[in-house]
């Protein structure tokens, strides 16, 4: 593992044996590594993350944005009383769009995620991060029906955004709203 300085970052380099190509990626906590192969050539790297300026800061900027929110310092007390409010939110508006669907599912949790909105486990357990409450209610409502949408397809396949859209029709706009978040 070696480091290169580009455009005031500070960038890892993981060399791989058998990797033919470049993979760039932004870790959630904002470090950026680049994946190459073990003879790569490092003028080849500094033109290749050259070409991919615009992409990092871009990605760089969301992280920040993302990790703002999620690092919030929030007392036990306030976590509480958010996972108590969440927990409401959930279950009311999970009985409303379930009346569209009618999936089963077993356990609601509301947890204190660093990173997720929500899951649904292949035990159909559907879990919230207690942060859903300080969202708009579309937002928070997207996160809900795709979970719940993920009852039936546990994956993000067209026939899962299919199942998303009947009760959530704008939900490629609401999708890049919430990821800038």
């Amino acid at each position: 593992m070696s480091f290169v300085n580009i455009f005031n970052h500070q960038i890892e380099i993981k060399r791989k044996k058998g990797m033919r190509s470049l993979r760039l990626s932004v870790k959630a906590d904002g470090r950026i590594v680049l994946s190459v192969g073990r003879v790569y050539p490092l003028f080849l790297i500094k033109n290749f993350l050259q070409t991919k300026q615009a992409w990092l800061e871009d990605s760089l900027v969301k992280i920040k944005t993302r990790n703002s929110l999620f690092s919030l310092k929030h007392t036990a007390l306030e976590i509480t009383k958010y996972k108590k409010q969440t927990k409401v939110l959930v279950e009311e508006r999970l009985k409303y769009f379930n009346q569209f669907y009618n999936f089963q599912y077993n356990r609601i949790a509301v947890r204190n995620q660093s990173s997720r909105w929500g899951s649904c486990s292949s035990k159909k357990n559907l879990n919230f991060n207690y942060r859903l409450c300080l969202l708009p209610q579309d937002l928070a409502d997207m996160v809900i029906v795709h979970e719940l949408c993920h009852l039936q397809e546990m994956n993000h396949s067209k026939a899962f955004w299919v199942q998303v859209a009947k009760t959530i029709p704008s939900y490629k706009i609401l999708e890049k709203k919430l990821k800038k978040i």
